[in-house]
């Protein structure tokens, strides 16, 4: 495993204790053994294809569980209407640079309309206008 892959232990926090078993983005309920095509992991901002050195890829933060596959339900949403994903902070540009860029400073829409940002501690701190709640 590299600097940008999901350790295990962290999928499963995001998964179960962060997610409640549930969507981020739509909160259908999830069932763990039903991984990689009921639901994904889903690296907010993306590894690139030659890997990368950023270990920010690999946190918390950037993981979001989505239902579906690449071409199913939420997380095929996200991966076809990238433009709307990157508005609701479900994608962060590869190439940006800075702390406006980092996993832990963009914040993420749910399907409900609210925004959260998410700690590299796999914690989602719901926000409104910019401030925390």
């Amino acid at each position: 495993m590299g600097v940008g892959d999901f350790a295990p232990a962290t999928v499963r926090l995001v998964f179960f204790q962060r997610e409640g078993e549930r969507c981020f983005r739509c909160r259908r309920p999830l069932r763990w053994e039903d991984r990689g095509i009921g639901w994904s992991a889903h690296h907010r901002k993306p590894r690139g294809a030659g890997g990368t050195s950023n270990p920010a890829i690999a946190s918390a933060a950037n993981l979001l569980i989505l239902c579906g596959s690449s071409v199913t339900g939420c997380h095929g949403f996200t991966e076809s209407h990238r433009d709307s994903a990157r508005e609701q902070g479900l994608l962060i540009p590869l190439h940006g640079r800075g702390p406006n860029y980092e996993p832990t400073a963009v914040r993420v829409r749910r399907r409900d309309g609210s925004w959260w940002l998410l700690t590299a501690k796999g914690r989602a701190v719901e926000v409104m206008e910019g401030k925390t709640r």
